[in-house]
């Protein structure tokens, strides 16, 4: 979304964002709520690195934001704790943990040393 999509919207419409902060030009959603291109927008992510909406937005009348809380559902948080548990047991086993974004920096599974 951004500063063109927002002048395509009616001025009632109301944007909601529970997927992925990236998908928001947050500076173009401030300006159109500023110029009331749209009513309001309800945020549970932003594009900070927690992922929360931010704080300018969050505070303002127009917007009701939510601290990264809408794939908090159960099925959800079994899944993250179960990835978790395997995660742990992979590292302790001496493997890396499928996903490890930083695989190429470790260096105490094998034992060895840091290489620079």
């Amino acid at each position: 979304m951004d500063a063109k999509a927002f002048r395509r919207m009616k001025r009632t419409a109301f944007l909601i964002n529970v997927s992925r902060g990236e998908l928001v030009d947050e500076i173009a959603l401030e300006a159109a709520l500023d110029a009331d291109l749209i009513a309001s927008a309800a945020l549970d992510v932003g594009t900070a690195d927690n992922q929360m909406p931010p704080a300018r937005l969050a505070r303002r009348d127009d917007v009701t934001a939510t601290p990264h809380v809408g794939g908090l559902t159960a099925p959800a948080i079994w899944h993250q704790a179960a990835e978790m548990v395997e995660h742990v047991a992979d590292i302790l086993n001496g493997r890396l943990p499928r996903g490890a974004v930083n695989g190429s920096s470790a260096y105490r599974l094998s034992g060895g040393a840091r290489q620079p």
